[in-house]
């Protein structure tokens, strides 16, 4: 048996009650995260927190057609969480870098992998300079390397190959 809970996969589950801009908003966030899976884009800024404003969030850049007053923060918060749960591979991460700003502010950047080899989970941290807790953190998707450009040069070597076999059995 695989490890895990399968009770997602396999339970039935109550329709989400979303708004229409809510509907929209799901429909764009799947989207984005396949672009970035699929090496449309090399990242995608998921999620910002504002530490000193629990009712401020940022997301993604949305369409015009998605008014923003009709986005429940909850909902799309759990949305940005659920999305980061689908890809993270280990929640433990990998060592912090901190640097200083020129504004003599505090940043760390620590990544996670994730179920994609090609892609990694960054979490961006900012603080004042002589505060213990972050004042924002920022969840971000970040392609590694360009699958579609190394398949493409893979191939060509294939051929390549190829090429050589056969001018050395014609011989």
């Amino acid at each position: 048996m695989a490890k895990g809970n399968l009770n997602g996969l396999r339970a039935p589950r109550r329709r989400a009650d979303y708004t229409e801009a809510e509907r929209q908003f799901s429909q764009v966030l799947f989207q984005r995260v396949q672009d970035v899976l699929e090496g449309r884009c090399d990242h995608l800024d998921l999620l910002r927190k504002y530490h000193a404003d629990p009712n401020r969030l940022g997301v993604m850049s949305l369409p015009r057609s998605i008014p923003p007053a009709q986005l429940r923060l909850a909902v799309v918060e759990e949305l940005t969480w659920q999305a980061i749960q689908f890809v993270t591979a280990d929640p433990a991460g990998g060592p912090i870098a901190q640097t200083v700003t020129p504004t003599g502010s505090i940043s760390e950047v620590q990544e996670f992998t994730t179920s994609y080899p090609h892609i990694v989970l960054q979490r961006l941290d900012d603080y004042e300079a002589d505060s213990p807790d972050p004042s924002e953190s920022v969840w971000r998707l970040k392609r590694v390397q360009n699958q579609r450009r190394q398949t493409q040069i893979n191939r060509l070597l294939d051929a390549t190959n190829l090429l050589f076999e056969l001018v050395r059995l014609v011989r």
